[in-house]
């Protein structure tokens, strides 16, 4: 018995598809440093070691991908190197029981020793977007840019869980999606959660799209946050937002959005002296914030220089992942990627945001610039320059951070 059911389970996995990618990544990278003193010069230099292994087993209407991606850095290696090392891995498992269903359920984790004005806190990059993993790398969608820590390194987690179901059973021109997950992120000693506070929480959020023509669609989104921070603050949000979708040309799309958010929300409590009485709990408030959204993409074909940009705007109740505050926050960003042949691509990004309202909150521009150049199929050379100005109401001046990187990756697919 134990025989047949280890040849039926030999039989299924030999009936699947395996592929793997295995990489490695080395970086050079220069950067700001704002704990300089009489031994560690304003400029440091850091070396980043990424070697990456990656398994994909596909089984008709079900596949499964496991991401393994650790980094190795020695920090400020001309002066007084010391080594930190960051675990990141991704765990996701995709199946389709029917037609017009799928289910996704993915992990990502991020655990280790992190450089947080330097280094990219997403687990791992989009392997489709061909964007070099380099410092400071801009979030996904255009926003929204973080403020900046004081502290440098920190030990840090950042987790996030969701499972994602999506269907068209409604009809050919509709398409229902929602998806639940869990996050966790900040510091986990002491001195990192002074720093980062650890912020965790569910998030629920459904979408009902419908398309109206070959040129358009409108989706309605209701969804929901609620975000606990360890120093004691609390932030739910809840939002309904309605969205439309216009190709104006076969260059040029567009895309608008208009909605409302009811925020309750808790400030951390003051912090009194040791021995002292504790100071009143906050009372909660609760609030309506405006949700809009605009955006505009535009390409620019081209056999030597194939252009495609971007332009958003958004204003969007904003949960601040130092203070766990939330106040209305306007977004202003814009990239563009130059595509000069098939092995060189350019891009660069630009973006601020600032509170809008009469709200108190950290105001940042970040912009940078990458290139990359394939030298042969395998190989990757990359160059990255990144740089953020934030200005916070909390501290008495400015800061300015920015990072300028060089790397060469090797990767190799196959299947097994």
């Amino acid at each position: 018995m134990l025989g047949a059911a280890l040849t039926v389970a030999l039989l299924e996995v030999s009936s699947a598809s395996v592929t793997y990618a295995v990489a490695v990544r080395a970086d050079s990278r220069v950067r700001s440093n704002e704990a300089a003193t009489e031994d560690v010069p304003s400029v440091a230099g850091d070396t980043d070691i990424v070697p990456t292994l990656g398994l994909e087993v596909r089984d008709g209407n079900t596949s499964l991908l496991v991401d393994y991606a650790p980094r190795i850095s020695v920090r400020e290696i001309t002066v007084q190197p010391r080594t930190e090392i960051q675990h990141v891995g991704r765990l996701a498992g995709s199946w389709r029981p029917e037609r017009g269903l799928s289910l996704r359920l993915s992990e990502e984790l991020v655990l280790g020793s992190v450089n947080l004005l330097t280094t990219d806190v997403l687990p791992l990059p989009d392997p489709g977007s061909g964007d070099p993993d380099g410092p400071l790398r801009p979030p996904d969608g255009g926003g929204p840019l973080q403020p900046l820590p004081e502290a440098d390194t920190v030990y840090f987690l950042s987790s996030a869980t969701t499972l994602t179901a999506d269907t068209t059973w409604l009809g050919r021109r509709w398409r229902l999606s929602g998806s639940t997950g869990f996050n966790i992120s900040g510091g986990l000693d002491g001195p990192a959660r002074e720093a980062v506070p650890m912020q965790y929480g569910p998030r629920v959020d459904v979408s009902l799209s419908r398309v109206l023509t070959r040129q358009s669609a409108i989706t309605t989104t209701v969804s929901m946050t609620n975000s606990r921070f360890s120093t004691g603050a609390n932030a739910t949000v809840v939002t309904l937002t309605e969205a439309w979708g216009q190709r104006l040309s076969r260059r040029t799309s567009l895309e608008a959005g208009a909605g409302v958010s009811v925020v309750r929300a808790v400030e951390a409590p003051e912090e009194t002296e040791p021995g002292a009485e504790p100071a009143p709990a906050p009372e909660p408030t609760l609030g309506l914030l405006p949700n809009l959204t605009f955006g505009v993409g535009h390409r620019i074909p081209s056999r030597t220089a194939d252009f495609f940009g971007q332009l958003g705007v958004r204003v969007t109740p904003f949960v601040d992942r130092l203070t766990g505050r939330v106040y209305p926050r306007a977004d202003l960003t814009g990239t563009g990627t130059w595509t000069l042949g098939p092995r060189v691509r350019v891009s660069t990004h630009a973006g601020t945001a600032f509170a809008v309202g009469g709200a108190s909150g950290d105001r940042i521009i970040s912009g940078g610039l990458s290139a990359s150049w394939a030298l042969e199929r395998w190989v990757t050379l990359d160059t990255d320059l990144r740089s953020t100005w934030s200005r916070s109401p909390d501290l008495p001046t400015a800061r300015l951070s920015w990072a300028a990187s060089l790397g060469l990756s090797f990767r190799q697919t196959g299947i097994l």
